[in-house]
């Protein structure tokens, strides 16, 4: 007897016991199947809870994205007022020698007047 090949087999075996070989193959490449469908099964069932873990995830990440939104706008408006304070601090030194230059104006003519 010879194989696919050609090759002569040494200690060839009936048909019914080559059958029997081929039907046990097929029976552990079912099992294979069956135990990769179950996997698969499972595979399934982890991907859903990662899709759901996913969106609950996303949903908290655009709450917090929402919240730090509302901080950085007001860290840009006291930002803003910081300016604003400053702009009226340049503004009060020449008013404050301004209005010294009145007061001083003002006394002296009061005392010229006194007299």
């Amino acid at each position: 007897m010879q194989d696919d090949y050609g090759n002569a087999l040494t200690g060839a075996k009936t048909i019914n016991e080559r059958l029997q070989v081929l039907s046990a193959s097929m029976d552990e490449v079912r099992g294979s199947l069956r135990s990769g469908d179950e996997r698969m099964t499972r595979i399934e069932d982890n991907a859903a809870t990662l899709r759901a873990e996913l969106a609950s995830n996303t949903q908290a990440t655009k709450e917090v994205a929402d919240n730090t939104r509302e901080l950085v706008e007001l860290f840009q408006s006291f930002k803003g007022a910081i300016k604003v304070l400053n702009w009226l601090g340049k503004l009060a030194k020449p008013m404050a020698y301004i209005v010294g230059l009145g007061t001083a104006c003002v006394g002296f003519w009061a005392a010229l007047k006194g007299k």
